[in-house]
């Protein structure tokens, strides 16, 4: 679903390229878009995979047509409204589904389904790309090279040109812009979750050229919650942002579209969400491109040892769709397929996950540090 999209197209493109025998079903509204996108991927992948056919997530009849006889559905679209919809007609059809998007109430409802899930033996992963997607899987893979794992911090640089960003759907931008209702300042700190609160700012981290030293902000993902469970021996953990890099966009208009979320949030999540689409075009500087890094500290037969993993590429969308083709390579060969509802973080073998994205086009650097 969302098959024409930004993210969608290049998913589809990438699943034609590194699984075997895949046929791709490119599936949205507006039928005529997903069939010209499906001839051109057809051009590049002969012979013919790849169709292009309609579906509304509000329409459980249209959905059931595209679902029929499908492995796994893949929602790339901003239907959150619909996903108890779309995860109905998929355990209906017999499939595994995967989502890309990023919200507090899709996890609400999903959660809410997760013994109908389990009781259908599909595989349900939710929170798939990068942010959320990436940051406890990597947290989940540096833990491997240590007998016991202490401290793991993430840190996230995200740079777009969005000058040059193909159109985007205003029901994208209120995705995006849902973030801020549910934001909350929340580390993992001497064995208990804490909310900094809104006020205090964490100490910058160091990203390297050509970002360097960036104040950040956390980002709490429900994925990170979990990891204290799954490695007891952790102290320390969180996921932080660096700023939008324009005092434009950090002091005037995040602040004012979190404030007037705060006072509105129903009546102004369309016109935040067209605000920041305008601020996002207007004043987003160079350099570009994403950094994910992990700076991790444990000990490894008997001394203490520090480990560094960075992850790098331009291309947002990309950056998105590579980790959730790498899951989705596991479900369709069993690695990855357990009943029930997952975070990709989660349910993907972390060794494996990292050295397929990496295959696929993502830079990844770890090293021991001082």
């Amino acid at each position: 679903l969302g098959g024409y999209g930004n993210t969608g197209l290049r998913l589809a493109d990438l699943l034609l390229e590194h699984a075997d025998h895949a046929s791709v079903i490119l599936a949205g509204r507006n039928r005529d878009k997903a069939e010209r996108a499906a001839a051109g991927l057809n051009r590049k992948h002969p012979p013919d995979r790849v169709s292009g056919a309609h579906a509304d997530a509000a329409d459980a009849s249209s959905l059931r047509r595209v679902m029929e006889g499908i492995d796994v559905v893949i929602v790339a679209s901003p239907t959150v409204e619909y996903v108890e919809t779309v995860a109905e007609v998929a355990m209906e059809c017999g499939a595994d589904y995967v989502d890309l998007q990023v919200s507090k109430k899709k996890l609400e409802v999903l959660r809410g389904m997760s013994d109908k899930i389990r009781a259908s033996g599909r595989t349900f992963v939710t929170d798939g790309g990068f942010h959320p997607g990436l940051p406890a899987a990597m947290v989940r893979r540096v833990a491997l090279d240590f007998d016991r794992l202490e401290k793991a911090d993430v840190g996230m640089v995200i740079r777009e040109n969005w000058k040059d960003v193909n159109e985007v759907s205003a029901e994208t931008m209120e995705e995006f812009v849902g973030i801020f209702m549910d934001y909350k300042q929340l580390v993992y700190r001497d064995g208990k979750w804490v909310d900094l609160g809104m006020w205090v700012m964490p100490d910058p981290m160091e990203f390297g050229p050509p970002f360097g030293r960036q104040q950040v902000a956390v980002m709490a993902l429900g994925e990170m919650e979990d990891l204290p469970r799954q490695i007891p021996s952790l102290r320390q953990t969180g996921v932080f942002v660096a700023s939008l890099g324009s005092r434009i966009l950090d002091f005037v208009i995040v602040p004012f579209i979190l404030a007037t979320l705060w006072l509105f949030p129903k009546k102004s999540k369309k016109s935040m969400a067209r605000l920041m689409e305008w601020g996002l075009r207007r004043f987003s500087p160079p350099p570009y491109g994403c950094v994910l890094k992990v700076e991790a500290e444990g000990i490894k037969k008997e001394e203490r040892k520090k480990i560094q993993m960075t992850i790098t590429l331009d291309d947002s969308y990309m950056l998105t769709a590579i980790p959730v083709v790498a899951c989705v390579l596991q479900v369709l060969d069993g690695m990855a397929r357990k009943p029930g509802l997952q975070f990709q973080a989660h349910v993907v073998e972390p060794k494996r996950f990292f050295v397929d994205v990496k295959k696929i086009g993502v830079g990844i650097d770890t090293k021991e540090v001082a």
